[in-house]
């Protein structure tokens, strides 16, 4: 019978090779390919010290940081649910999720709220910066030190403040064992500019 450290060796080495699995297995997930050229809308956010951008279309508004209801067996990134105007939504901490650990949520955090398909879901970032046209043909070739192998970013672009991370929503849900929660659609893009105060 294993002994309690040899068990946690094991989890250690499972979550790890999990890790690794998701990062192969990315192409399940995938989004349209990015253009070589051209421009994309997308809400940039400050994540602890790095910067990372959302496409617009997938955002929907932001909301102060507020009290969640636990989710039972839920990973440790994820804090729970946002009860927002009579809809529960899991909330997932972003920096949280980059370091693949929990995080006490600040009160300065904010909490963008997204919609991939039938499902919508709270992202916990420390700062909004607000939407930006990043150029796609500004990219770099990494993903730098911090996150070389991440299934989530879909591109490294630069602007004139430096790097920023363009993530992929669909793959973010799909690498952080995130459960399904559908409703109807029907936010516009206008709506998500007036809500992120454009």
């Amino acid at each position: 019978m294993s002994t309690r450290n040899d068990i946690g060796r094991e989890i250690a080495e499972l979550k790890r090779r999990l890790y690794e699995l998701e990062c192969t297995t990315s192409a399940h997930e995938a989004d349209e390919p990015l253009p070589v050229e051209g421009e994309i809308q997308a809400v940039v956010c400050r994540v602890e010290e790095t910067r990372v951008a959302f496409p617009l279309d997938v955002v929907e508004r932001a909301v102060p940081a507020a009290a969640m209801a636990p989710l039972p067996e839920a990973p440790p990134w994820v804090h729970g649910l946002l009860n927002l105007r009579g809809r529960a939504l899991p909330v997932l901490d972003v920096a949280a999720r980059i370091e693949r650990r929990g995080r006490t949520l600040d009160l300065d955090d904010q909490i963008v709220i997204c919609r991939h398909e039938a499902q919508r879901i709270g992202l916990v970032v420390q700062e909004v910066l607000g939407v930006r046209t990043l150029a796609l043909g500004e990219r770099t070739n990494g993903l730098g030190a911090s996150l070389p192998l991440a299934p989530y970013v879909r591109a490294t672009l630069r602007d004139a403040k430096g790097l920023v991370l363009l993530f992929s929503l669909s793959r973010l849900i799909a690498t952080s064992d995130i459960p399904p929660l559908e409703e109807p659609s029907g936010t516009t893009n206008a709506m998500r500019e007036e809500n992120l105060g454009r």
